[in-house]
This record gives structure tokens, sequence and C-alpha cells, in this order.
């Protein structure tokens, strides 16, 4: 059976292999994949169903149930320990067969908090099981950082998660050929993924795990509110979100649980900043700033920071914002504090104290990322 490796990009694959193949790391061969390792990534445009060494077809092709013998994940994947994260995790054990594993980099429980990454500790809360008569864990602690899941006796959870919902309809396609709009579509879940977990984090640190939160995107990706009403690790009560232009609400509804639609409100207007909802713990403008002028930029944030409850927070990120442009949409703003999180791992940047990561070359990001401040997610206080 075949063994994959998945990365970020084909740009980490030799920082990836190493990190599984090098004797200091499995001094007793105890994980090291052969020399037949295929690479995987999240970027791929080639979407096959079978995976050669000569190219990287991407990891969101929809392959058949025990495709694969083992799948490692590259410390490169942005894997969050989240709805979502979990959902992709047990996407992985329906591909492997049943006497394969998936192996994973985990952090230390500290670490991994920090970064919203899985620790041993988040792992078992929701995949431990026993393996067949013999009831050892399905779990195991390979290294310093790595960790291997397989089949146990039980499946674990089907998480309520937007990505679930694409794999549900991946593997309802009936074999029907997978052209641009499903490599579009992956994307965009991959995409969501990293910005819900970050979200989720900022949430947890603000306002905790259990407090009712209501909360608003403007413009942006429906999945993100989905994602955030169904998470299990927030307390998301209710979600609206703000769209431009007329638009089928059944689409929305494919990606919600049944238990989750009658608390999202989908609100169909060209001109928000009249009509952005009162009441709100949280507000989201992620990515959506690129067509405004600075000062309908500002008008849209200040409007936003209006509608907010005592205590509550906006998120944004511009992409396309130089340093320069996003701090003075800023300084026109009122506002009671302002901090910046990560678009790379879901931590606070603060001024000269390094994120740290397993991959070398991302943690070099992360450096270039601190100092820059370009890309990040702004966070602002009421």
């Amino acid at each position: 059976m075949t063994d994959i490796l998945i990365h970020k990009s084909s740009a980490y694959i030799k920082e990836d292999r190493d990190y599984y193949c090098s004797d200091i790391r499995d001094k007793h061969g105890m994980i090291k994949p052969d020399d037949n390792l295929i690479s995987v990534t999240a970027d791929s445009t080639i979407f096959a169903d079978k995976v050669e060494a000569d190219k990287q077809v991407s990891i969101y092709y929809p392959f058949k149930a025990k495709s694969f013998h083992r799948i490692y994940l590259g410390i490169s994947y942005p894997l969050f320990a989240n709805n979502w994260g979990a959902s992709f995790l047990r996407h992985l054990m329906y591909l492997i067969d049943d006497e394969g594993a998936v192996i994973l980099p985990v952090y230390a429980e500290r670490q991994g908090v920090e970064k919203n990454y899985w620790s041993r500790s988040s792992l078992e809360v929701i995949f431990q099981s026993r393996q067949k008569w013999w009831g050892m864990s399905n779990i195991w602690a390979e290294n310093d950082g790595v960790m291997s899941m397989r089949i146990g006796k039980k499946q674990p959870p089907i998480k309520n998660s937007t990505f679930g919902k694409f794999l549900d309809a991946s593997k309802n396609s009936n074999g029907q050929t997978i052209g641009d709009g499903w490599q579009i579509e992956s994307q965009r879940h991959h995409k969501n993924g990293i910005i819900s977990a970050i979200a989720e984090q900022i949430v947890i640190n603000v306002f905790g795990r259990k407090k009712p939160i209501k909360f608003c995107d403007i413009y942006g990706d429906y999945l993100l509110s989905c994602e955030l009403l169904m998470s299990d690790y927030i307390n998301v009560k209710n979600a609206t979100q703000v769209i431009k232009d007329d638009f089928d609400l059944n689409v929305i509804k494919k990606y919600l649980g049944a238990d989750f639609s009658n608390n999202l409100n989908v609100v169909i207007d060209s001109d928000v900043v009249s009509k952005i909802p009162s009441g709100c713990d949280v507000i989201s403008c992620i990515d959506i700033l690129k067509d405004e002028s600075t000062e309908e930029a500002t008008e849209l944030l200040q409007k936003s920071l209006d509608a907010l409850n005592s205590g509550g927070i906006v998120i944004f990120r511009q992409k396309d914002n130089s340093k320069d442009i996003n701090n003075k949409i800023i300084s026109n703003l009122k506002f009671s504090k302002h901090i910046q999180y990560s678009s790379i791992v879901a931590t606070e940047h603060k001024n000269n104290v390094d994120i740290a990561h397993y991959s070398d070359a991302i943690f070099n990001e992360l450096k270039n990322e601190n100092e820059n401040r370009s890309n990040v997610f702004d966070i602002l206080y009421k």
C-alpha cells in the first residue's frame, strides 16, 4: 500500500521529509518512512485519484476509503486543533487501511494551546479508542513531537464542520469528473480552516470557551460564520452573515447542521455601513477592504466598533494593504485596545518575541511577519 506525506506546498517538501526521516528524531525506526513515500500538497492544482512520485497531487481530491497505508502530516501543513482540524484528521483516518496509521506532529501542551495546534491531550480527547480485542490505545507517542493514530474499535465522533459537509459532497459525487470548480472550492475550505482556527483562538482568549457570543461577518466568506457557529470549542449562539449581492440561501444552509440553521441570519445589503447589526460581541471584516478607499474602510470599521457590545472586538485583515495604510486606518478609529495576531499560527504577535515552530522555514516566516506586521489580523476592542 502507498504511504503519503502532506505538505503545505512543494516549497516545504525537503524539511517535512527530514522531520520524519532523520535518525536524530527517530532513533529506533518506529515511524521512519521508506524511500517510496509520495508527497501531496494542500495547494496543488492537480486533482487525480492516483498519487505519483513525479508530481504532487492535491490532498483534497476525494480519494476512496482505505486508499493509503500510512499518512504523514508534514510540519508545514497548517493543522489546527479546532473543529475543522478534527474533521480533517477524521477524514485522514477514513483514507487509511485497517492496518495503517496517521502520523502527525504534536506540540507540548503549552505550545499547543499558544498556537491552537494539536497536543497529546487534545488529540486523545477526541480520537482515543481501543484497538481490536487486545485493548491497546489507538494513539501512540512515537517520539518527541510525533504521535500516530490507528483504527480503533469505534470511529471518532463526527464533527459539525463545513469541511465535513464538503467531504460528504465529495463522497456523494459518484465518480464525477473533478474540475476547476472543485479546485476553487477546496482552496476556499483550506483557507477557512486557517482563518476559523485563528478566529476561534482569538474568541477563546478574549471571552473564554463558554461565554455565549453573538458573531457577525461582513462581506467575507460565509464558511467562517458557519464554522464558528458549529464549533465545539467556542459558544457562538447566533451568527449573522452580511452579503453584498443576491444569493441563494440554500447554498449556505448545505454547510450547516440541521440544529444550526435557525441560528444563522443572512443579510443581503450593499450598503452595510448603515445597517450593521447591533449587539454583537465579535464582528469580522477579513480581506474585504481592497475595493474601499481609506475613508470608506475607516467608516466601516468605526461603525462596526460602535455596533459592538461593551468589551466586544472587531477582527479585520486586509492582505493587499501595506502596514502604512493599515496604520492610517487604525489611527482614525476610536477603540480601547489594539493587538495583532499572526495569520500563520493562532498566536498574538508581541514585539521582539519569536513564536516557536518545528519548521525552520515557518519559524523564519513568523519572525518576518512579526517584524513587518503585514497580512496580520488586527484586533480592536471597543
